[in-house]
């Protein structure tokens, strides 16, 4: 039976003994891994918690706010793939376990010396930074607790940590490891329902019509269950379902994590549930369906749509019934339940009544009906949209408007529905570009404006009189061009001595289409500079093994932004 968690709760994430809390049926027994630090194990962010466009896909860990600490194998088993890139990852390892799993160890700041030295000789003969390699069979392979790495911030990193997975060797779903019981972390904190939000779902011109109705804050009753502060039946329509935002935090940690289990239930009958664990990278986008959109944006904690749309391939849902829509055909009350369980087993529970009561919204949406299980195609004055289908989560009624043409746009502005409904696959935004001077037309994109009048590129290129790009947002689209160059700012000055320096650096940027590509030379001969987009620097770390010592060098730097405009810097430095 399942054992509600109040504030004097004790439990211990996995690892914890069947006495001491009941694990959710999908949790698996132990693996036997160990931690990959030397240090006491605290999470920034654990499985599962909402990123916008993806679940994590792991653990955080902390490493004391510095990079460099030794990190060692979970378990004995062999290097199967080593990236470097400066995004996602950054530096990670990929290692196979007997036990049919791939533990995988990201923003690393360094690998081991053999890796290390093996991955480097990779990178000059490919001449690129960014590496994808197989290593043969057998060729590094390690034991359980044997140092593999030094910590790091490398690639899309917010802060000096560990990001550590557990997949399944075979399809490379990642695994819910708290969960399953594969490693432990101190957790005595149940999750905590924050606010619940009620959207009642009409139809017009066939499309069904979310709207939220209300949000209600949630309070915390002398039992220890969590209630609304109204405890009067609450008023719904007809047709609808809920969200909630939560609050879910591990011990010591002030981080917002995300919540591993929801359970709903409609006059104690079983409605809606949700296990987040074995989430596929090739289904991991449907998290924007999983999350209430925009709203989940807007807070640090995750708010989760008890309610699975039509086009949600996620495989986390379990007992639904009509998808977790809650239909009253009567006036009588009814009885609400959401119970929330993290990956430690702490759980907590909100119950209240509902009444049918609510009258149709006031204002009644319009638009042109996209089916989300059909292709479509649009014209209007200048703009062409194409949206493929299963592009869309559902059917929505798409709303197009046309904006005059700004002092920086090449085009009328073309507003396409609104960013605040995500999009799984990409569709296609064509604009006329038939005025734009031949001159331009190679340095011609697409650039979204926003709600606070900040632009952004959106890519694309001039083809046969338009401009032409595919997207994954909506939002308000025009015609731009970039014919600026980058801006390159070495850190040291030409004809420096580095003779006791380890490395030089550059400061890179650009004011539009970002950077495309870089490429330098030492002495006529290519040289590996590594890219970190956080900090906007190129680094080369010297090889006095391929130039010599003790004479000047000379530099060359060459970076192009995405539509090819280039700047060159040349120096020297003594070395």
């Amino acid at each position: 039976m399942k054992k509600w968690i109040v504030l004097s709760a004790a439990v211990c994430c996995a690892g914890a003994s069947p006495a001491q809390y009941t694990p959710h049926p999908a949790m698996a027994t132990e693996f036997g891994f160990v931690s990959p630090v030397a240090f006491s194990m605290l999470l920034s962010a654990n499985y599962g918690e909402l990123r916008g466009n993806h679940f994590h896909s792991g653990i955080d860990i902390k490493t004391q706010g510095v990079i460099n600490k030794p990190i060692r194998a979970i378990a004995d088993g062999t290097v199967v793939r080593i990236a470097v890139s400066p995004s996602g990852f950054g530096k990670a390892l990929y290692i196979n376990h007997p036990n049919g799993t791939t533990s995988v160890y990201g923003h690393l700041e360094r690998f081991s010396d053999s890796i290390e030295r093996y991955i480097h000789e990779i990178q000059y003969a490919r001449k690129s930074f960014a590496v994808d390699v197989t290593p043969p069979a057998g060729k590094f392979v390690f034991k359980q607790g044997e140092q593999i790495a030094l910590s790091g911030n490398r690639g899309s990193s917010g802060g000096p940590h560990l990001h550590l997975e557990v997949r399944e060797t075979d399809s490379q779903r990642p695994l819910n490891l708290l969960a399953r019981g594969m490693l432990q972390v101190r957790d005595t904190i149940p999750p905590k329902p924050v606010v619940l939000y009620y959207i009642g779902v009409d139809t017009v011109q066939g499309v069904p019509v979310h709207t939220v109705r209300w949000k209600l804050s949630v309070r915390r009753d002398a039992r220890g269950n969590y209630t609304l502060l109204d405890t009067a039946a609450l008023r719904v329509a007809r047709n609808g379902y809920f969200a909630v935002e939560a609050e879910e935090k591990k011990n010591g940690t002030d981080n917002p994590m995300g919540v591993y289990a929801f359970d709903v239930t409609y006059d104690g009958k079983p409605a809606f549930s949700m296990v987040v664990d074995r989430i596929g990278f090739d289904v991991g986008r449907y998290c924007y369906a999983a999350a209430l959109y925009p709203q989940s944006r807007a807070t640090r904690n995750g708010v989760y749509r008890l309610y699975k749309l039509p086009n949600n391939r996620l495989p986390v849902y379990r007992k639904t019934v009509r998808n977790g829509l809650l239909t009253l055909d009567d006036d009588g009350r009814h009885e609400v339940g959401i119970e929330l369980t993290d990956d430690c087993g702490n759980a907590s529970r909100l119950a209240f009544r509902v009444v049918r009561g609510l009258s149709a919204p006031q204002v009644v949406p319009d638009g042109i009906p996209v089916d989300w299980t059909k292709d479509f195609r649009h014209q209007q004055g200048g703009l062409s949209l194409s949206v493929p289908r299963g592009a869309l989560y559902e059917s929505i009624l798409l709303d197009l408007s046309e904006k005059p043409k700004q002092r920086y746009a090449y085009s009328p502005l073309y507003a396409i529905h609104t960013p605040d409904v995500p999009l799984q696959g990409a569709v296609t935004v064509s604009i006329d570009a038939s005025e734009l001077p031949a001159e331009l037309r190679s340095k011609a994109l697409l650039a979204t404006v926003g709600r606070d009048g900040g632009r952004s590129a959106a890519g694309g290129a001039w083809k046969e009189g338009r401009v032409t790009t595919e997207t994954r947002s909506f939002g308000t689209y025009y015609i731009a061009v970039d014919t600026v160059a980058p801006r390159i700012t070495p850190q040291f000055k030409s004809g420096d001595d580095f003779a006791s320096r380890k490395t030089l650096s550059f400061k890179i940027s650009d004011d539009f289409s970002g950077i495309g590509s870089y490429s330098a030379t030492i002495d006529g001969k290519w040289a590996l500079f590594e890219y970190d987009p956080k900090t906007a620097t190129l680094t080369h770390y010297f090889d006095d093994g391929r130039w010599s010592r003790e004479t000047t060098h000379v530099l060359v730097l060459t970076v192009a932004d995405g539509k090819g405009n280039k700047t060159v810097f040349k120096g020297n430095y003594r070395r």
